[in-house]
């Protein structure tokens, strides 16, 4: 399988195991990748507004009741290929920017399906520092993450 936790890619996960201990299928995005680990937004990706926030075009948006969150327009691609989410869909940051391991990530592989881990868009390094630079001025992203996120952003 080629390596698809690189950053700016947009993967797709089959049943992917939260801290929960709940699963679903789940759209991971690899911010960064520091040899044996990459830097992923886990979770909270959703087409649901239930925070009732305003967002048009694609980017980063301020709300001073959660802090900074991303949107995807629906319909509009994301990064190369033609991948375009369905619906409107956010990114809200709590605590759902994390280090994990390539091993763990690669064990959603499998033999029987061939789709049990999907790259399915490739951000530009435009749209990649984007996304980094609201990651990094979320309230709700750890200090060592963002040191080292900034850091990697900078240098794109």
């Amino acid at each position: 399988m080629p390596d698809v936790f690189l950053p700016g890619n947009l993967v797709r996960i089959k049943d992917f195991q939260f801290e929960d201990g709940s699963s679903r299928n789940k759209y991971l995005f690899v911010l960064l990748r520091d040899g044996t680990a990459a830097y992923v937004i886990s979770s909270l990706a959703t087409s649901q507004n239930k925070l009732d926030v305003a967002a048009t075009k694609s980017g980063c948006y301020y709300d001073r009741r959660i802090s900074t969150y991303y949107h995807f327009p629906a319909g509009e691609v994301i990064g190369t290929g033609d991948f375009y989410f369905d619906k409107e869909t956010y990114i809200f940051f709590r605590d759902n920017v994390r280090k994990i391991p390539v091993t763990d990530l690669s064990q959603y592989a499998s033999n029987t399906d061939p789709f049990a881990i999907a790259h399915v868009a490739t951000l530009s390094n435009e749209e990649l520092k984007k996304l980094l630079q609201c990651v990094v001025t979320s309230t709700f992203t750890p200090e060592d993450l963002k040191t080292e996120l900034t850091s990697f952003k900078d240098s794109l």
